[in-house]
């Protein structure tokens, strides 16, 4: 435990400094990853911006020293999915892109399309939403979501009512 407390602290030391360090140990680093994501709620990493920061600067440390790692995309991952559940969307988006474009062999990389689109529509920027939506459901049609989701395309950006409205209209 003292040895994965001291790895953390000189990683945001020097994430923070900007100095190089040695490379960390990818095991310690794993096992401290392990045990912040432990101590970690998405209520807890939403509301508590150092708590949020602080596994993204692991993430990233491992990332960056590790980056073959069958973990570096799956870290990524977890880092856009606290960026946007902090309201760091752009940052949350360049994070999916840069996995879709780093490792397009990765098992999620239909995810992180979809959540491209979800992370557009929390954000409001509807257009961006309907485009991100429409090249998950053509790359992946065969997704658990994909069905799903062509259904929702025409209802993002709709206020509720505007939305029962378009239901209704499609039933009759």
């Amino acid at each position: 435990m003292k040895k994965i407390a001291i790895i953390t602290l000189g990683a945001l030391i020097a994430l923070s400094c900007g100095h190089k360090v040695e490379t960390p140990d990818h095991d310690a680093l794993i096992d401290s990853i392990s045990n912040e994501e432990q101590n970690l709620t998405r209520f807890a990493v939403g509301t508590d911006t150092a708590k949020a920061n602080h596994i993204i600067a692991l993430y990233n440390l491992f990332v960056e020293n590790f980056p073959e790692d069958s973990l570096a995309p799956i870290y990524m991952l977890r880092t856009a999915e606290v960026q946007i559940n902090t309201g760091n969307f752009e940052d949350g988006i360049n994070s999916l892109d840069s996995i879709m474009a780093l490792y397009p062999g990765f098992e999620d990389i239909a995810m992180c399309q979809f959540m491209k689109g979800k992370a557009y529509e929390d954000n409001q920027q509807y257009d961006l939403a309907r485009e991100a939506y429409g090249e998950f459901v053509e790359n992946y049609p065969d997704h658990v979501l994909a069905a799903d989701t062509r259904k929702m395309l025409p209802l993002i950006g709709l206020t509720p009512e505007e939305q029962l409205e378009a239901i209704q209209a499609k039933k009759r």
